[in-house]
C-alpha cells in the first residue's frame, strides 16, 4: 500500500520533473535541422516540407519494434511518396552501430531517405526519450501527431492522419 507521503512525493516529482508526452508538442512548430544521410550528403528538413507533408521515424537497428514497424512506413511512403508525402527515417545508432544502418536498409530494400542523428541532438528536440518515436509533420511546418513505440495495426491510423494532409495540402493548392 501506497502511503500518503509516497503520494505527495510522486506527486512532487512529477510536477518538478515532468515527463515529456507527445501532447505537449501537437500543434507547435517542427524543429528545423540538417543531417546526413547514408551517403555523407547533408539534407534538411524544410527541403522535403517544400514538397509535402513529412512523418519523421526515429529508430536504431537495435530496436525489435523500430524494426516492425518500418515495412509498414515504407509502403506509406511508397504509396504517397508520389503526392509529396516523405518517410524520414532518422536514425539514432550511435558511433558504434551506425556503421550497421547502411547494410540493414539495403537488405531490407526500403525506399525512404535514412537520415543519422548518432548524437541523438534531433530526437532530442522531438522531445523524443527512446525509439521507436514517430512524429508527422504538416507541410505549414505544425507537428500534427507523434506515436511513442509501436503497436500493430497504428499504421492505418498514420495512413488516415497523412491522408488528412495530403487532403488539405491538394485543397490549399485549389
Amino acid at each position: 500500500m501506497i502511503t500518503r507521503a509516497a503520494k505527495l512525493l510522486l506527486l512532487l516529482m512529477l510536477i518538478a520533473f515532468p515527463v515529456y508526452s507527445q501532447s505537449n508538442i501537437e500543434g507547435t512548430s517542427a524543429p528545423s535541422f540538417t543531417l546526413e544521410n547514408t551517403d555523407g550528403k547533408r539534407v534538411n528538413l524544410q527541403d522535403y516540407l517544400a514538397k509535402g507533408p513529412v512523418l519523421l521515424d526515429f529508430w536504431a537497428t537495435w530496436c525489435a519494434p523500430c524494426k516492425q514497424a518500418m515495412p509498414h512506413l515504407n509502403k506509406l511512403h511508397e504509396s504517397y511518396n508520389d503526392k509529396g508525402f516523405t518517410v524520414l527515417a532518422i536514425s539514432v545508432d550511435n558511433t558504434r552501430s551506425v556503421s550497421k544502418v547502411k547494410p540493414f536498409v539495403k537488405s531490407q530494400r526500403y525506399s525512404f531517405p535514412v537520415l543519422l542523428d548518432t548524437d541523438q541532438e534531433v530526437l532530442k528536440r522531438y522531445r523524443g526519450n527512446n525509439v521507436p518515436h514517430t512524429v508527422l509533420i504538416s507541410t505549414e511546418g505544425k507537428i500534427q501527431k507523434v506515436w511513442i513505440g509501436y503497436h500493430p495495426g497504428e499504421e492505418k491510423e498514420i495512413e488516415a492522419e497523412v491522408l488528412t494532409l495530403l487532403k488539405s495540402a491538394n485543397a490549399d493548392e485549389e
